[in-house]
């Protein structure tokens, strides 16, 4: 399983274990311990990509060695596919048969050191339970280390005998009924739901094929192998990031690497380019290989090879490492750019901070329609432009003659070497290759090269371009049509592969995609190596002329199911084209001038270098951060800091619904799941999703209150701030998702509609406890809201109809099979409490009225006598407004956003959403601002009620009040 690993509670693990598809049969289990890190020194996620690394870098074995590991909180962390054979120990590894189940304990357990207690050694006795108990096994299948070797691993201080005698008796408990795995909660329990997934998810996986094949018979990690994950060294021995180069590596790669950092030479790292290193190519290599191919009567082809922007400078030299001598077998001469940009751990952490707190994405309608677009604008507003910038200001200055003041950059220096070495010498040819940004960076290193007097590139291959058009256009398309470039090849995804292509399994589409909507300053900017631009672009139609295969540029659709051949191309993701043996072998062919049938030494299928994604993050594993959920303190990305979410403020842009006036635009977002007496799945999920949709459209982050922070108290309080803080011309949202219910009308001010006597109400987090929030106290908040200021509310919960007005007439619906309802009864004693609360409170009734009443506007998820349902990961209304909000909203009034939330739900709806407005404001412009008033509030302009207006009907409600009999 390459990186990056998931990481399971014990719990999980048993789930797994009984749904995972065994093809080889365990015959013992396999204990181990990491003796360094020990349990001070781990750090989680990191620990576990040090010992990956180093197993496959270093030792050069396929995967990591185990198959788990157990980490000191009893949390376990998935390695290498259960149907391989372990790296365990030497002549006891087994084979794809049978053999070993492995793990390891994250520690050092000799004695005098880590003790072996607590949640790990729970956890540890029930893997080797259940392992056991699965095939058969009896307790002494168990096996430590040191008795296959001399080694004292798992830790001296473990006693063999007592944890064989523990684990007997676990067997007894855990076994002696026939449910072995924990029942479930319930069919709609959250945790069931998210421990699903997540064990769908592992399974996947875990037989994630490495492309490599099993380790020798004798592998077994060496004694004292974790002390070099953690030790860092210079060039020439182990990397700061833990990549190893030995003499070995050192002289065969020097000749072919060329090492930048913000497009000047690396002066530190893994690897270090200087002049007189790129002097050493050009005037010892590369001659000595130009005799060597004039003694077998061949010309000397250069390739220049350029890998993509995530890819980071240790993936990028293991790479090289694997492919030089691929490249130099086919009779080719490599020279790899290795250019760092850390786009690749960035845009990973973007992603990370995106996912955090929210369910694992599934490729669904909503994936493409909802949750892209807004991972599309979080990344746009998150500081992914500035990033992406970045990087390609990075590839730019690599070829710039001044790229610091009166310094060159690095790829400038080699461009004018390249050019006097060609001047001197006729029979060579030059070829570059791209992979995704790389295509940037030769989109200025080649005329570059040009321009300083190399005569021509006889062929460019493009592998998947991250390249605008317009680029393309200026810098590449004129030396293709003067023939300066002999050759261009494109290999890209048809764009059905593109969708379903993916970015660490958050965002459901491929990197271009996200690019092309979310990274470019413009939205939509057209990107090279999109399929739907190329064939929108009519001179690219032109140069590329689409499927001849004839022209000086093709372009080759992938996956076109040719394994081999000069057109060949299998990659299905953005980041498989430079591992693809199909696409690296039609590279060769053509830079060969070699057919179909000609032999070429293919790229073996196990030659792969790092996931894309791999160095960025640690998706689904690790701690939740409960600062981004609370939106309370400043999000900074890398070097690209955005606005603190703290207070009311307005953001820094302009909307893009072209706001004009500087009015501020300000929300604040609730949702609740985790009530203690009737739990929820999605409601946090909703608000997440409002909260990001609301800042694509030009809100400043709204403030957040989820699950227990969202109290009475609580939400009255950020509500009334929200109100008061308000002023002529902004705009204001509140959104709530979670459950409502409904309780008798203690001010009898609920006598119409089809629910009379009673008022809606909403549900906090203490709401058992008789802490309702009902429809008379929000509009005592909402009258006190300014003139001028458009408050629009989006409530998905049951009942919410009326939630701020009188109740509405309307049929009752029911939860089908897979939804659930948010809605709780209002039984007996909770009446009793919350009519206790309203009296202790003294609370009085705010102004009432009819539609005609309302200053706000309210979007509800059905009619006061229906229930809101939920499936999934959002709630329905939440969904099918998700899907408007997403498109282009400019110009759409509040009666034609509530026809197209309707229109949504289908032909035969299980619950109503309605708009609840005055008149004028079913016409006023979805959250835009209220137009100036002529001679009267601005408020009364678009058809509410001004202030005064408020207070005085407030005051007819004291009167009523006083008037009617105790209840």
């Amino acid at each position: 399983m390459p990186a990056p690993f998931k990481q399971i509670t014990k719990e999980q693990f048993a789930e797994l274990l009984s749904k995972f598809p065994f093809k080889r049969k365990i015959n013992a289990v396999h204990m181990h311990h990491t003796w360094k890190p020990d349990r001070a020194a781990y750090r989680k996620h990191d620990t576990i990509v040090a010992m990956w690394r180093f197993h496959t870098q270093t030792n050069g074995w396929s995967d990591i060695a185990q198959h788990i590991s157990i980490a000191p909180d009893g949390t376990i962390w998935l390695g290498r596919d259960w149907n391989r054979p372990p790296a365990s120990a030497a002549g006891h590894n087994g084979n794809a048969q049978a053999g070993p189940f492995m793990f390891e304990i994250i520690g050092n357990f000799d004695e005098g050191k880590d003790p072996f207690d607590g949640p790990q050694r729970d956890t540890v006795l029930e893997v080797i339970a259940r392992v056991q108990h699965l095939f058969g096994l009896p307790p002494g299948s168990l096996q430590f280390h040191n008795m296959m070797s001399t080694k004292s691993c798992p830790g001296t201080s473990i006693d063999y005998h007592r944890l064989l005698h523990d684990v007997g008796e676990l067997h007894l408990q855990l076994f002696s009924s026939t449910r072995a795995v924990p029942p479930s909660e319930g069919p709609f329990s959250p945790e069931q739901l998210a421990s699903a997934q997540v064990v769908r998810e592992a399974i996947e996986d875990l037989q994630r094929d490495t492309g490599r094949a099993i380790e020798p018979a004798d592998a077994e990690p060496c004694a004292r192998h974790e002390e070099q994950y953690e030790s860092g060294a210079g060039r020439g021995g182990e990397g700061e990031r833990g990549i190893r180069f030995d003499a070995a590596d050192l002289q065969e790669m020097k000749p072919h690497i060329v090492n930048l950092r913000m497009g000047l030479f690396s002066s530190n790292g893994d690897w270090t380019t200087t002049q007189a290193d790129v002097d050493a190519i050009f005037e010892t290599y590369l001659p000595a290989a130009l005799t060597a191919a004039a003694a077998e009567g061949r010309r000397l082809k250069l390739m220049f090879y350029a890998h993509g922007g995530l890819t980071s400078e240790t993936s990028a030299l293991a790479a090289a490492r694997e492919r030089i001598g691929w490249w130099k077998s086919n009779g080719i001469y490599p020279i790899h750019f290795i250019w760092e940009t850390g786009l690749g751990e960035v845009l990973g952490q973007m992603l990370e901070r995106w996912k955090q707190g929210r369910a694992p994405a599934a490729r669904n309608v909503f994936s493409d329609h909802v949750s892209d677009p807004l991972i599309e604008a979080f990344a746009h507003r998150a500081g992914g432009v500035q990033i992406w910038n970045g990087m390609k200001w990075s590839a730019q200055q690599a070829s710039s003659p001044t790229a610091a003041g009166a310094t060159p950059g690095g790829a400038f220096y080699v461009a004018e070497r390249l050019a006097a070495f060609c001047k001197n010498h006729e029979d060579i040819e030059v070829h570059a290759a791209g992979h995704s940004a790389g295509a940037i960076f030769h989109a200025y290193f080649i005329p570059c090269a040009l321009e300083r007097g190399v005569p021509k590139f006889h062929s460019l291959h493009l592998l998947a371009p991250a390249s605008r058009v317009d680029l393309f256009h200026q810098k590449l398309r004129p030396v293709v049509e003067d023939k300066r470039i002999g050759q261009l090849t494109m290999y890209t995804m048809a764009d059905s592969f593109e969708k379903d292509d993916d970015c660490g399994k958050v965002y459901r589409k491929s990197l271009l995609y996200l690019i092309h909507k979310g990274l470019e300053p413009d939205q939509d900017t057209p990107i090279l190596g999109l399929e739907q631009c190329v064939r929108t672009d009519q001179e690219l139609k032109k140069l590329f002329i689409l499927g001849t295969g004839k022209a000086r540029a093709d372009v080759v659709w992938s996956d076109n199911r040719l394994d081999r051949g000069r057109s060949a191309s299998r990659s299905r993701t953005h980041g498989g084209f430079d591992d693809d043996p199909a696409t690296m072998g039609s590279i060769v062919r053509r830079v060969l001038d070699k057919s179909d049938a000609d032999r070429i030494v293919e790229l073996p299928a196990g030659t792969r270098g790092a996931d894309l994604w791999q160095p960025s993050f640690d998706y689904w594993g690790g701690e939740q951060a409960e600062a981004q959920s609370q939106l309370q303190q400043p999000v900074h990305v890398a070097a690209a800091p955005v606005s603190s979410y703290q207070g009311w403020h307005a953001p820094a842009h302009a909307g893009t619904n072209g706001q004009a006036n500087g009015g501020r635009r300000n929300a604040l977002c609730v949702g609740i799941d985790t009530y203690p007496t009737a739990p929820l799945n999605a409601c946090v999920n909703d608000a997440r999703a409002w909260s990001d949709i609301l800042v694509r459209l030009g809100f400043a982050p709204p403030r957040m209150l989820l699950d227990q922070r969202a109290t009475r108290a609580a939400i009255l309080q950020h509500l009334t701030q929200l109100v008061e803080d308000s002023r002529r011309g902004d705009v204001i949202v509140f959104q709530y998702a979670g459950h409502g219910t409904q309780v008798p009308d203690l001010d009898g001010d609920e006598q119409g509609g089809d629910t009379p006597g009673q008022d809606e109400a909403l549900c906090p987090y203490d709401f058992a406890s008789g802490e309702l929030l009902v429809d008379d106290d929000m509009r005592a908040v909402f009258a006190r809201l300014p003139d001028g200021v458009n408050l629009t509310c989006f409530f998905d919960c049951c009942h919410s109809g009326t939630i701020t007005r009188f109740g509405v007439g309307g049929r009752q619906a029911q939860p089908e099979p897979g939804k659930r309802a948010r809605f709780v009864p209002a039984t007996r004693q909770l009446r009793e409490l919350y009519r206790a609360k309203r009296q202790e409170r003294g609370h009085r009734a705010a102004a009432g009225g009819g539609l005609d009443m309302m200053r706000e506007v309210v979007f509800s998820a059905c009619l006061s006598s229906e229930v809101a349902l939920e499936s999934g990961d959002h709630g329905d209304f939440t969904r099918c407004a998700m899907q408007v909000l997403a498109q282009d909203v400019a110009g759409l009034s509040n009666a034609e956003f509530a026809e197209r939330v309707t229109q949504n739900f289908g032909h035969a709806p299980r619950q109503h959403a309605k708009l609840y407005s005055s008149e004028a404001g079913q016409g006023l412009g979805l959250l835009q601002p209220h137009a100036p008033g002529r001679g009267r509030s601005a408020g009364h302009a678009m058809g509410g009620p001004s202030a005064h207006e408020m207070e005085l009907a407030a005051l007819l409600a004291r009167v009523r009040e006083l008037l009617t009999p105790a209840h």
